[in-house]
């Protein structure tokens, strides 16, 4: 069974069918899920932000002109709304800076720190391969569902992928050089 095409969901949802929404949402919900993980480096935090980010494609669909490009579009409400939560977060912190403070040194003593110093890291690695790490190994998705959500060939993924381990052994390397 063939899948339908981005455009052709789009137009079904401008008709009014709901179930087309659902399966772009289920098409391109991890990838979303993971441009936010990005930017929260938390689980629930980042859903949060992916529902809204639906939410507010779902909304505006109407206002998508090109209706192929409905995973590009959707990456970018993604990115803009986690600078917005970025902003509130930093204004959040502001005005509660002592409680924030506290809550994040009894996070830090709660954390393993060689998971902290995992999450340290591929945070210094570049998008593709962050998000290549994120929607493969930490949320499970098969080699053929991240390749597709990442718009890669198959040897295009295992390239991005074995490019962030290498580069993330060497990080993890410098750090514990660093601590010897």
């Amino acid at each position: 069974m063939t899948r339908p095409s981005d455009k052709i969901l789009v137009e079904a949802v401008f008709e009014g069918e709901k179930a087309a929404f659902e399966e772009l949402y289920d098409r391109y919900g991890p990838l979303v899920r993971a441009v936010c993980y990005d930017t929260t480096g938390n689980i629930a935090d980042a859903q949060d932000l992916a529902q809204d980010v639906f939410m507010r494609a779902f909304g505006k669909i109407k206002n998508l002109r090109e209706p192929d490009l409905f995973a590009r579009w959707i990456v970018s409400i993604a990115r803009f709304r986690c600078k917005e939560w970025q902003r509130e977060k930093s204004n959040m912190h502001k005005k509660h800076m002592a409680l924030s403070e506290t809550y994040e040194a009894s996070i830090e003593q709660s954390n393993d720190g060689q998971l902290q110093e995992l999450r340290v890291n591929i945070r210094k690695l570049p998008t593709q391969e962050r998000l290549a790490l994120h929607i493969f190994y930490l949320q499970e998705n098969s080699v053929e569902d991240a390749r597709r959500i990442l718009n890669l060939s198959r040897s295009g993924f295992y390239r991005v992928l074995e490019k962030a381990r290498k580069n993330l052994a060497i990080l993890l390397s410098k750090e514990s050089q660093d601590v010897q």
